[in-house]
């Protein structure tokens, strides 16, 4: 079952720069990684009260402000601890400018 839901204006997604959003009471964020955008939670696995888009991006990878556990933007895999659980990560699509995200639609 799908769940979309408006999550920004394509043009407000730029490369190397994470755009926190919430998206049905769930904080997200959205990454530009050449012509794709990726979402994934936005709160640190390791500390769920910080958000990784406050973070140092580097290509793919966030880094947590606190503790500087890396994650994968794309598929939400943990990198370095002291984080050891993924982040959920949302399909995305684009349509009339538009990003949607599904929520429901949890990968990985």
């Amino acid at each position: 079952m799908s769940d979309w839901h408006r999550a920004s204006a394509l043009d407000e997604v730029w490369e190397g720069a994470p755009l926190a959003v919430e998206v049905a009471g769930k904080p997200i964020a959205l990454y530009r990684l050449g012509e794709e955008i990726h979402a994934i939670g936005d709160l640190c696995t390791h500390e769920p009260d910080v958000k990784l888009s406050d973070g140092y991006l580097d290509g793919e990878t966030i880094e947590c402000p606190m503790h500087q556990s890396c994650f994968n933007v794309r598929t939400g895999k943990v990198l370095t601890p002291p984080a050891c659980n993924d982040l959920p990560v949302f399909p995305v699509r684009i349509e009339d400018g538009q990003v949607l995200v599904d929520i429901e639609g949890v990968e990985g």
